[in-house]
């Protein structure tokens, strides 16, 4: 028996082609995330992404791995940083949760956080509670606490109506980021919220994290 061709139209030819260069798409972007993850890690890149990721929205964080590491080399090229291997039972959490932020504000603190893990002369200021904070801030809640740390003296009289005036936010607004950070540690306060809250050592030391 003869076997015909079915003639295929333009249209599916086209829809072929889309299938094909998607497939291929996706093959580079892997590729380029499973070296940055081994970067990270200092590990073979195979070995790496479906350990720290494992799931169907690669595609979306490469990108996101991707924007990270133009933040991450900047950085560490600005300190004169060699970036050194992170220990996976660190590197791993830091990295999921950094991958799941879409948000620029919370973005540039796992950024830091991510270069700060891989320069040995910050890597002890990372803490692994320091993830769980930061996975649990809205970009306001960042502000305030960034905010707070280079305004120094000048929060001190009425931190909430000073903060709702430099950030153009509602005090309301101020007051509700005020209490998050107090439930995570980062502010103390008489919980009256009157106006008056103050970094903790914890909220101080993770801004130095970020930061330093």
């Amino acid at each position: 028996m003869t076997l015909v061709p079915i003639p295929v139209t333009d249209e599916q030819a086209k829809a072929v082609q889309k299938v094909a260069d998607f497939g291929t798409t996706v093959v580079e972007e892997s590729g380029q995330l499973a070296r940055y993850v081994g970067k990270v890690l200092g590990t073979v890149p195979e070995d790496t992404v479906g350990l720290v990721l494992g799931d169907p929205l690669r595609t979306i964080r490469t990108a996101i791995a991707l924007k990270y590491d133009d933040w991450i080399t900047r950085l560490h090229r600005d300190r004169c940083v060699m970036p050194e291997p992170v220990s996976p039972s660190l590197a791993i959490p830091l990295l999921r949760a950094a991958y799941d932020e879409s948000r620029p504000e919370l973005q540039e603190l796992w950024a830091q956080l991510i270069a700060a893990a891989m320069d040995r002369h910050r890597a002890n200021k990372v803490r692994r509670s320091f993830i769980d904070t930061v996975q649990r801030l809205d970009p306001v809640d960042a502000r305030v606490l960034m905010e707070m740390a280079t305004s120094g003296p000048r929060v001190t009289s009425n931190p909430r109506d000073f903060l709702a005036q430099r950030l153009s936010a509602s005090t309301d607004e101020i007051e509700i980021s005020a209490l998050n950070l107090y439930d995570l540690r980062c502010v103390i306060s008489d919980r009256s919220f009157d106006g008056n809250f103050a970094l903790t050592a914890y909220g101080r030391e993770l801004v130095r994290a970020c930061t330093s």
